[in-house]
């Protein structure tokens, strides 16, 4: 008999899959990773003079890199209520700007649930 290969979590999984559950360490990289691009555009556009054309290019790649942060970090979000066993409503304390930074907060400190709950067995792994 085989022995059954344990399925690996993929990048894709972890920044664009919804099902499944993330601890803390992985959703904190994630949201330092978004931030860490969106800072560097950010920091081009600053740098670039308004009548560059490269300008017109670092504005284009801010607003892209925006775009699909947010459905991102989103998506993190999602699995990281999996993981607390929370529901996933909870996540539209992201978008309530007098308490967006402590529900953040939260999501980093809380741990999750020991052991299997509805959304899976284990942390950092899609559902099966």
């Amino acid at each position: 008999m085989a022995a059954v290969e344990e399925q690996r979590p993929s990048l894709a999984w972890l920044f664009f899959g919804w099902s499944g559950r993330v601890s803390r360490a992985p959703f904190a990289l994630g949201w330092a990773f978004w931030l860490m691009l969106l800072s560097a555009s950010l920091a081009r556009i600053i740098i670039v003079p308004k009548e560059d054309p490269s300008f017109l290019l670092w504005s284009f790649v801010f607003i892209g890199t925006a775009i699909v942060s947010t459905v991102s970090s989103v998506l993190l979000t999602v699995k990281r209520l999996h993981d607390m066993n929370l529901p996933v409503p909870l996540i539209i304390c992201l978008f309530i700007p007098a308490i967006s930074l402590f529900a953040l907060i939260a999501f980093l400190v809380w741990p999750g649930t020991n052991g299997p709950n509805e959304y899976g067995d284990q942390p950092n792994r899609p559902k099966d």
